[in-house]
């Protein structure tokens, strides 16, 4: 079925990547965010047949994180140690601005101050659920390195394409075949 999706989509390998890591952040954070609302809330927080709230907690709490994904994408996907030391403080900004969006959306004032302390507590209350929730996002991470890369590719390919093959060869140590 994805597959169908994205080949009527004409996205590259380095798209489809970033689609799967967003996907994949959305996904964990909505289902965190509902887990944080049902803890506040008591035990029977969430009844057998979920309420418009339920709904608009898990819509609100992968909204908040597209957003804080979308805002930090430029430190996410670059190589080396410095690239992954980027990632850490990117991956620690998109958690605290999800907490911060996901709480005013649930909640507006209320929510937007509580939103980030409730989510440390849980997670110091819970590590494998930090645990969770960051390799998720170097996963994206990762994901996003192979649109990186991708675009480095044809880049270089582009600046070098009128080159003869042997020039290509004795300068840049590789050849790019048309």
């Amino acid at each position: 079925m994805f597959a169908r999706l994205f080949k009527t989509l004409h996205l590259s390998r380095g798209q489809k990547a970033v689609a799967i890591a967003y996907g994949g952040v959305m996904a964990v954070s909505s289902g965190i965010t509902l887990m944080l609302m049902s803890a506040m809330e008591g035990a029977y927080a969430i009844p057998p047949e979920p309420t418009l709230y339920d709904n608009w907690v898990i819509i609100a709490g992968g909204i908040a994180s597209g957003v804080a994904l979308y805002m930090s994408r430029a430190w996410m996907g670059r190589r080396g140690a410095l690239g992954f030391a980027r990632a850490i403080v990117a991956a620690i900004i998109v958690t605290f601005v999800t907490a911060i969006i996901a709480g005013t959306l649930v909640s507006p004032f209320y929510g937007t101050l509580v939103g980030p302390f409730v989510l440390v507590s849980e997670f110091m209350a819970k590590p494998l659920l930090a645990v969770a929730w960051f390799v998720v996002l170097f996963g994206a991470h990762f994901l996003i390195a192979i649109l990186r890369a991708e675009e480095e590719w044809t880049r270089t390919s582009k600046a070098v394409s009128h080159l003869s093959s042997l020039s290509q060869a004795n300068l840049y140590r590789h050849t790019y075949r048309h």
